[in-house]
């Protein structure tokens, strides 16, 4: 299907998001007009509390659809932006419209996405002196097991976004290609200008190595993945036999710092958007190429002889394609004993969205990522739409799920749609709850956060069994068990380890542009600092999940049971079950951490810290006298419920700096933040640590500047902090 024909059938099959979102008052007020409370019937039914519910979700989970959906799932590979990826698209929508939601919509963008040339492969050469080739790599990954990895269909290997064209240098190592590693190798008299890096996968973002890279003058990059940290048993460990990595394996991605459309930053790839020239775009002007660690073997094997790289990325090309975005509607319900406007109820809660979300493309098959996570979706929303069919429920907030298109290549399905939709989500949006997949191993419980939740997932994940046996003969009958045991906190040991919310995924959008608090939740493998070994290659196949990772799919029910209890638990409490005491001690501690490390350097300038410090104690303080209040509320009047749960909803929004980071605009909280080295992991007051970092580590003659980009964020800081404290009192100043 081409480009013209997709924008025509999504444009067929969605009525708009408005719909959805900016006009769910209308829908809700109208459907349900004349009925009476949902939370009454159940109670005649049977179902009379939260804690019914959850038993329900629980109960009716069952791991043989959620096989089957995935192996539905990862039938051909779906690249974001080609007719495969619609396929799927309409294969959720026809799933959400036969359950039953109330509404379902696809919402398309025309965005720019990257595909190598069918018919002509990247290769890396080593080539002699007189330019003859002494070695090739591979064009695609070898099949090894299952049956569809010899499919005609799957893409020649290549790096999203990675410029086209051919570069010949010397060939560098760079270690895992980390702002400390291109320091050892500047140390070592090592000039990069002209030649070409080769680094490993494992620590931090590949298009962090790809920008660093082109900034000291490389004219190309070399990705691999090393079998020391992803098959560290040996030779005879790895798939099929095992879930390491075999030696033909090499990890696909984007290379493409900035996320989002490229053409279209921060307004939405609508047909009215204004398009950047292409030479202005975010995207890599080097060639940057994965393969296998066999071929890796091949290059520094010759380290030091006389043979010379070619990297050949002549093929990749640059596309205007249109993806498309998947949202399901369970709408809230309406109590006509609350107020009335027009003699229609209001539903106060009901015009609140809690939001559940995961991704459709994939880069080949994406067994693991992230169709475990789409399995895991569309069961929960079968069983919440027949708890509705069977109950006559409703939740009190309305719940939207969310399938994000061309996710792979940077976001860009939600990012899109947080930017055409952003005023009615900042005002709406209660959180985010994000699975980008449910499992990446069966060890333990991954889970980042935003504070404000930390308290619902904990709390959660005491409810949802143990899905190991072995575990639970131990007598750790919960998944928070094993988690606070195999993950635990490094300061509170008897709590796990919740880690902060980077970027990386679909949440970004939420947390970092519009200040929903967000979650991202998954099984993953053992005490490893590393990803799954198996991750964006050929042979994440529903092979490997089914036979491998999860046999019986427990550990996808344990995720999609737990996802659904967090949802429930946000929909259906009167109160927001925020931690706001979370958020006070993370601040604490981070603003700690600043003074410890930097406090000497700040003092050295004669920068007072005290209007920050002060702020950090005035929100404690704010946090204590709120939660205290929180005891004195009217449970039985919804203004006074509003009240309370629209503050403990700005707090969020509080820490949004309409300006963003220093440096970096497309950032905006400004303490949740991935790290401008490391878009995968997030950092306590990112722009103030950054730019302390920066002036560590910058030559003198910039210290000047760099000290007034600290003081002014330092203010603007401070500012969100009095901010997020005023927005939990009823004073205006």
């Amino acid at each position: 299907m081409g480009t013209n024909s997709l924008v025509t059938g999504c444009l067929t099959s969605t009525i708009g998001l408005a719909v959805a979102v900016g006009l769910v008052l209308v829908l809700v007020t109208s459907h349900m007009r004349n009925t009476r409370s949902l939370h009454e019937e159940n109670e005649e039914g049977g179902l009379r509390s939260i804690d019914d519910y959850e038993e329900y979700i629980l109960k009716n989970i069952e791991p043989d659809n959620i096989r089957r959906f995935l192996r539905n799932l990862t039938s051909l590979p779906h690249l974001g932006g080609t007719a495969d990826e619609w396929q799927m698209s309409k294969l959720i929508s026809d799933i959400w419209q036969d359950q039953g939601f109330d509404a379902v919509h696809m919402v398309p963008y025309e965005v720019l996405l990257s595909y190598p040339d069918p018919e002509v492969p990247n290769l890396v050469r080593l080539v002699d002196q007189d330019g003859r080739a002494a070695w090739v790599s591979a064009a695609k990954q070898k099949p090894l097991y299952a049956s569809e990895e010899s499919s005609p269909d799957i893409p020649f290997t290549f790096n999203g976004y990675a410029a086209p064209g051919n570069v010949t240098g010397d060939v560098v190592y760079v270690n895992y290609g980390r702002l400390k590693d291109f320091d050892v190798v500047s140390e070592r008299g090592i000039d990069l200008e002209g030649r070409i890096v080769l680094a490993r996968y494992g620590k931090i973002f590949r298009a962090n190595i790809a920008q660093m890279a082109e900034d000291r003058g490389a004219v190309g990059l070399v990705l691999y993945s090393d079998p020391a940290d992803y098959a560290p048993e040996g030779a005879e460990f790895v798939y099929p036999h095992s879930y390491f990595l075999p030696p033909s394996a090499a990890s696909v991605g984007s290379v493409k710092l900035v996320d989002g459309d490229p053409l279209t930053p921060y307004y939405p790839a609508t047909k009215s958007a204004f398009h950047i020239p292409m030479k202005e775009a975010p995207i890599p002007t080097i060639p940057v190429q994965p393969i296998g660690y066999e071929d890796a073997w091949q290059i520094l094997s010759r380290s030091g002889s006389s043979t010379w790289m070619s990297i050949t990325t002549t093929y990749n090309n640059n596309a205007s394609r249109t993806t498309c975005n998947v949202t399901g509607v369970a709408r809230g319900e309406v109590d006509p004993a609350e107020p009335c406007l027009f003699g229609v109820g209001l539903g106060l809660e009901a015009n609140r969205y809690v939001l559940l979300g995961n991704h459709i493309d994939a880069w080949i098959y994406g067994g693991l990522d992230p169709n475990s996570g789409t399995a895991a979706m569309l069961e929960l929303s079968r069983v919440l739409t027949k708890l509705a069919k069977e109950t006559g429920w409703r939740p009190r907030r309305s719940l939207v799920f969310c399938a994000w298109g061309a996710e792979e290549y940077g976001l860009i399905g939600s990012l899109e749609w947080t930017e055409e939709f952003g005023k009615q989500l900042a005002d709406r949006a209660v959180a985010y709850l994000n699975v980008d997949m449910a499992i990446e191993g069966n060890y333990t419980l991954r889970t980042k956060s935003a504070p404000l939740l930390n308290q619902v997932i904990y709390e959660s994940t005491k409810k949802i069994p143990n899905p190991d046996p072995e575990e639970v003969k131990a007598g750790r009958l919960s998944v928070y068990d094993t988690w606070a045991l195999r993950k635990p906190d490094p300061v509170e040991s008897n709590t796990p380890l919740m880690q902060f919310i980077g970027s990386g995924s679909d949440y970004k959008g939420f947390q970092h542009n519009l200040g929903i608090p967000c979650m991202d939740t998954r099984y993953t493998h053992s005490n490893r600092t590393l990803g799954e070994p198996l991750y964006h290659t050929l042979y994440e196949t529903f092979a490997l999940v089914d036979e491998i990772y999860d046999r019986g799919f427990h550990f996808h029910k344990a995720v999609t049971a737990l996802w659904g209890n967090i949802a429930l638990r946000l929909s259906e409490a009167k109160i927001l079950p925020f931690s706001l005491d979370a958020y006070a001690t993370f601040i604490s501690r981070a603003s700690d951490d600043i003074l410890k490390k930097y406090g000497a350097l700040i003092n050295s300038q004669n920068i007072s810290m005290d209007y920050f410090t002060e702020a950090v104690h005035i929100f404690n303080r704010t946090v204590n006298a709120f939660e205290t209040s929180l005891q004195n509320v009217d449970l039985d009047n919804p203004l006074a419920v509003r009240l309370v749960n629209d503050q403990l909803m700005m707090v969020e929004r509080a820490f949004i700096d309409p300006r963003g980071l220093p440096g970096r605009p497309e950032y905006n909280h400004v303490v949740t933040a991935p790290s401008k080295d490391d878009a995968y992991s997030g950092t306590a007051f990112a722009g103030l640590s950054d730019t302390l970092f920066d002036i560590q580590n910058a030559p003198s003659d910039l210290h000047d500047d760099l000290w007034m980009t600290f003081s002014r964020h330092l203010a603007a800081v401070t500012h969100a902090l009095n901010t997020a404290s005023k927005v939990l009192t009823n004073e205006l100043w």
